[in-house]
């Protein structure tokens, strides 16, 4: 049987709804007339347009039976969590082996801010180079173009193949034109080079950046509709690509193309994520993330180097026995941008005879890293534990192994994996 908070709970539930939303227990002709007199009275769409999300713009926009069912409404939401809270502890009392199955997901505890600042008030305080700024605001306009191609496109096979024979999609050739049509029309970059093509394109001799880019990272996982992104390293011409290494990066941006459109980006003070709002505008959404130096939270690339690697068996082997999260899609920009969003985490990628390092150090490790690190987590080459921003790049297609994320988590890897990664 329900109990009494329960039953109130649904009563103020659904009186709520009633006193909310009128126009969904009245007729047809109603609630043309309901919907008339809101637009008279300048009542739109739920939230409000432009960066201000603030609590006031919604206040302005509502009439007073909205206000008196909100209140219903809040009241019913009391009632009902309460009894669910009761119900819960009924369940721990009994003992039942299932409650609690949620205790290993990482939800957000993120909190409604009243005003979230644009792209461009945090730029003016975080980022003093104002060729930097240029150069990511037209990067970023790039990454609207990518996000609109990605809304609109199907997945399907191009009739070309990359340098290295790999099928191309749809998706990858219009993300990498996008960025191409960008590098050749800037006149803040001086050379290009995308992982599609992985060959120094000089283009404008006047330009300060050399860009390095992934176009669209995750072409195996796009046509499930999973999250995918784009990765782009930023070095200066002083020191050029090759013979450079991630620390001489000037800047790294990664994009993440889900749900929502965010970017994460390295300003001088921090690492910062930023989404997509109305309009295509950006706002701050995170600014100085930190990531923990120890972690719940694991996503273990390249398996197949277990087979070989028993070092690597056995820190899979540790994050089971000690009930770590599993968050891994395949997708290496989701799967490492978890790390900002959850404040915590791992992604290991080691390598070994069988099946060696693919990722590829100037358009993936290197940005990514500069990233991780620069908020306060930690990464391994994955052959002498030394960090990957300190690999010189040597070939525009060098490859590397990765670990990167939670300090503590890397130093774990490189203690349980690199001693036997030969053996």
């Amino acid at each position: 049987m329900p109990s009494t908070q329960s039953k109130n709970g649904a009563l103020l539930l659904g009186a709520g709804a009633m006193l909310a939303a009128p126009w969904a227990f009245s007729t047809p002709a109603a609630r043309a007339q309901q919907d008339l007199q809101q637009r008279e009275m300048g009542v739109g769409l739920r939230g409000t347009t432009g960066v201000n999300y603030s609590a006031e713009a919604g206040r302005q926009a509502q009439s007073s039976w909205s206000s008196l069912g909100a209140a219903a409404m809040c009241a019913g939401a009391v009632g009902l969590a309460t009894s669910r809270r009761a119900s819960a502890a009924a369940r721990r009392a009994e003992g039942d082996e299932g409650y609690g199955a949620s205790h290993t997901s990482f939800y957000t505890d993120a909190v409604a801010k009243d005003k979230y600042d644009t792209l461009e008030e945090v730029l003016a305080k975080s980022l003093k180079d104002d060729k930097l700024k240029g150069m990511v605001n037209e990067l970023l306009d790039a990454c609207v173009k990518i996000t609109e191609a990605l809304r609109v496109n199907l997945v399907t096979v191009n009739d070309s193949s990359n340098t290295f024979g790999d099928t191309q999609l749809t998706v990858d050739v219009i993300a990498d034109d996008l960025l191409w049509d960008l590098a050749k029309s800037s006149k803040l970059v001086c050379e290009a080079s995308s992982e599609e093509e992985p060959e120094i394109v000089k283009t404008n001799p006047d330009g300060q950046f050399v860009l390095c880019w992934d176009p669209l990272d995750g072409s195996s996982i796009v046509d499930n509709n999973w999250a995918v992104g784009t990765i782009v390293g930023i070095w200066d011409k002083s020191t050029g690509l090759l013979g450079a290494t991630g620390r001489d990066q000037v800047m790294s941006l990664v994009t993440l193309y889900g749900p929502r459109t965010t970017v994460f980006m390295t300003l001088d003070d921090g690492v910062y994520e930023f989404t997509l709002g109305p309009g295509n505008q950006w706002i701050c959404s995170r600014d100085k993330i930190q990531i923990k130096k120890d972690c719940k939270i694991f996503a273990p690339a390249n398996m197949r180097a277990a087979q070989e690697v028993d070092g690597y068996a056995k820190l899979i082997d540790h994050y089971m026995t000690n009930k770590y999260t599993l968050r891994y899609s395949g997708g290496l920009v989701p799967d490492v941008c978890q790390q900002f969003t959850k404040q915590q985490g791992v992604f290991t990628n080691p390598t070994s005879k069988a099946s060696p390092a693919k990722l590829r150090l100037a358009f993936e490790a290197a940005p990514f890293g500069r990233l991780v690190e620069m908020a306060g987590g930690k990464t391994s080459d994955g052959v002498t534990g030394k960090s990957v921003l300190d690999m010189k790049i040597e070939a525009v297609d060098q490859r590397t192994a990765l670990a990167i994320g939670s300090a503590n988590e890397v130093d774990r890897f490189n203690d349980s994996v690199l001693s036997l990664v030969g053996a």
